[in-house]
């Protein structure tokens, strides 16, 4: 459990990297820059609390995941730079999130 718990905690922070310098894209609008940095912070916040084992933590993963692979595939679909790594890292992020909620989910007592 530990082995997993870190792995998504790493690979989200690694999508909140990518996420973080959105805002200061010319390339992009402003309010969705901000967004996306936004979703950013989010992910930061949401591994520091997968690792500290907050019960929200899980589902926090998850969300910001999914989102991270429904920014990718737009940012796909408009053949923006850097699409494939993004689609990529948060399909791993997703599919982590994914095992940490069922592993979760089974501890939870009933």
């Amino acid at each position: 459990m530990k082995f997993l718990t870190y792995a998504t905690a790493t690979v989200t922070v690694l999508m909140a990297l990518l996420n973080l310098p959105f805002a200061f894209d010319a390339d992009v609008a402003a309010p969705l820059g901000w967004l996306v940095t936004l979703l950013g912070v989010a992910g930061l916040v949401a591994a520091v609390g997968l690792v500290r084992r907050a019960p929200w933590a899980p589902w926090a993963v998850t969300v910001v995941a999914a989102l991270n692979v429904a920014g990718a595939l737009v940012a796909l679909v408009s053949a923006r730079e850097g699409a494939v790594i993004g689609l990529t890292v948060s399909l791993c992020g997703l599919l982590l999130a994914a095992a940490c909620l069922r592993t979760t989910a089974r501890r939870a007592p009933a």
